[in-house]
């Protein structure tokens, strides 16, 4: 039977994880987090620190990534049950974000000559180098043979939150296809 570690966030992934597009003081064009992203990024980190602890760390496997996000609900003009907070609902920006978390967190740092000065690479630009600060559950997204994101709606703000399983999966599992539940409609493309 396989190994499934579970995560439960007492809050909810109220955030927009586009990145903007802004002009660096060189004139040239970077894109940065917003705020309220990095935000949140590190208060998911924190609850990783208390709850896993290092040594456990990384899990090593195939792995199937499931993220549960339970917020309230309400009734569009329709009739269905959407998100109260449908605006800032983006299930597939959150899950990519909340996974980002999983991972080893790393700063960027300048390197540095003997004399002291900034390294340069060869277009003039100073050179950085990625540290490994804290080891992440997992030690790299490319990992993940397998995610999924849902939305679950609940009835109270108490229950709102982000939980997230990781499964390690067996390797022969990669080889099954995964078809859902319910009667099948077959479409044919023709090119």
């Amino acid at each position: 039977m396989s190994e499934v570690h579970r995560f439960f966030f007492p809050f909810t992934g109220k955030v927009k994880t586009q990145l903007k597009i802004v002009k660096k003081k060189d004139g040239s064009t970077g894109l940065i987090k917003p705020s309220n992203v990095k935000k949140f990024e590190k208060e998911i980190r924190k609850h990783l620190s208390i709850a896993f602890p290092t040594e456990l760390r990384p899990l090593h496997g195939y792995i199937e990534f499931t993220l549960n996000h339970y917020t309230k609900y309400k009734r569009d003009s329709t009739g269905l049950l959407v998100p109260e907070q449908y605006a800032q609902f983006d299930l597939d920006n959150l899950l990519k974000t909340v996974q980002d978390c999983f991972q080893p967190y790393k700063k960027k740092f300048t390197k540095y000559n003997e004399d002291g000065t900034a390294k340069k690479t060869e277009k003039g630009n100073v050179s950085y180098e990625w540290i490994e600060l804290e080891a992440g559950i997992i030690s790299n997204d490319k990992f993940v043979y397998r995610d999924a994101s849902n939305w679950i709606p609940v009835e109270s703000k108490e229950d709102e939150g982000i939980e997230v399983f990781i499964r390690l999966m067996e390797e022969k599992e990669l080889f099954k296809v995964i078809i859902p539940c319910g009667e099948i409609k077959n479409y044919k493309i023709n090119y």
